[in-house]
């Protein structure tokens, strides 16, 4: 969660937000090394963190979904048929509920939410995953191969490099206006105006994140983070060191389409390598340093930390706020590294104080987390007397 903050917060240090870095990236870099840098700090992570989330995401739902058994176990015998009906009749609220928060974040927050794509694809990995294994692995390899043609197409579409625009040809000029002088509002009816083009990574992805997700769930079923995953572990690992050269190159290749193929192709097979270290890490003493309790009360409340992250960047760069992007554009690269550095640290302190002062419960997840439960639960509750109505109607018929 943390790691993809190093991505999106180009976004915010961008004098025109998001709109900007997509015609523009290059905004306030002029030298060299200045060049070689951002290379590095926005090449690195990108796409990175984004597909190993998916990955993750899709183990939370393998997880669901077998406590989800675990508690239908005691009941009747069903046909798969039904079995899938009221597994994904459970999930469903969770869906809507994701769904609401992505709409939320994105209007008010953050126009890269990723939490509306999540809602739409996990739905269909849900009803995937509770299928047979086989069904899975074909849909997983279709919708890779699905991915890789239309990225490929895509990249061969925009075959240029990335230049800035001339002054003539500039788009960004109202893009600039709102982020560095409008108000809080003024910036969400600017995203709603312009929510085609924010919405269109969710749409790019989707063949991507079914994949990810059910790879994500093939892995934590086959043991990725258990003590005889060893090998499995050894193997991610080893792909991630062969995609990361390959993916530096494209990265500081300066062309759109090698910033488009890095992001979407390479970037997942690096998450692979970046998921074996950290299961091997988890598997090790350092799980239990300083650093992994801090890494781990970020991973409880992962929603909460999600938004605040860029609730708090917006505070720093937008003008509703100090406006820090529209006053110091030049200095783009040590503001964006300064930036870093404080957000994931007060996440970390966020975190750490929220669980350590919050009620016992429920409430130590999260804020977000909390409300979420909250709203689940009731979905939940009401769902279950609607099945017993029902289930009480079919018999009173039968007799």
């Amino acid at each position: 969660m943390l790691g993809t903050f190093g991505t999106n917060v180009w976004l915010f240090t961008h004098p025109a937000g998001m709109f900007g870095s997509l015609v523009d990236p290059l905004a306030g870099i002029d030298t060299d090394a200045e060049l070689f840098l951002y290379g590095l700090a926005a090449g690195l992570p990108n796409g990175k963190f984004l597909a190993l989330l998916m990955m993750v995401f899709g183990m939370g739902l393998t997880i669901q979904h077998a406590a989800w058994n675990r508690r239908q176990a005691g009941g009747d015998r069903q046909a798969s048929g039904e079995r899938r009906r009221d597994w994904l009749r459970s999930y469903a609220p969770r869906a809507l509920i994701l769904l609401l928060d992505g709409a939320v974040n994105f209007v008010l927050v953050a126009e890269f939410d990723i939490l509306m794509g999540y809602a739409f694809t996990g739905f269909i990995v849900a009803a995937l995953i509770a299928g047979s294994p086989r069904t899975a692995r074909v849909w997983t390899w279709c919708a890779g191969l699905i991915h890789a043609g239309g990225l490929l197409l895509l990249a061969a579409l925009v075959l240029t490099p990335v230049a800035p625009p001339t002054a003539a040809t500039d788009p960004t000029g109202e893009a600039a206006a709102v982020h560095q002088d409008g108000s809080f509002l003024d910036l969400a009816l600017f995203r709603l105006d312009h929510s085609l083009i924010f919405r269109a990574e969710p749409v790019l992805t989707l063949a991507m994140g079914v994949c990810l997700f059910l790879v994500g769930a093939r892995l934590y079923d086959r043991g990725v983070f258990t003590s005889h995953g060893g090998p499995l572990r050894r193997r991610l690992m080893i792909i991630g060191a062969c995609a990361l050269p390959i993916d530096i190159v494209l990265g500081f290749t300066g062309f759109a389409s090698g910033i488009l193929l890095q992001r979407y192709l390479t970037a997942p097979f690096v998450a692979l390598g970046l998921l074996g270290l950290i299961a091997h890490i988890a598997r090790t003493r350092a799980a239990h340093t300083l650093a992994g309790r801090w890494a781990a009360a970020v991973g409880r409340m992962s929603l909460s930390v999600y938004v605040a992250q860029n609730l708090l960047a917006g505070a720093l760069f937008y003008g509703w706020g100090l406006g820090l992007a529209g006053r110091f554009p030049d200095h783009r690269i040590a503001m964006t590294l300064i930036a870093v550095v404080v957000v994931v640290t007060a996440m970390i302190a966020f975190a750490l104080a929220w669980q350590t002062t919050a009620a016992r419960g429920v409430m130590r997840r999260g804020p977000l987390e909390a409300i979420s439960h909250a709203l689940s639960a009731t979905r939940t509750r009401r769902s279950a007397r609607s099945d017993d109505c029902d289930a009480h109607r079919r018999c009173t018929e039968s007799r």
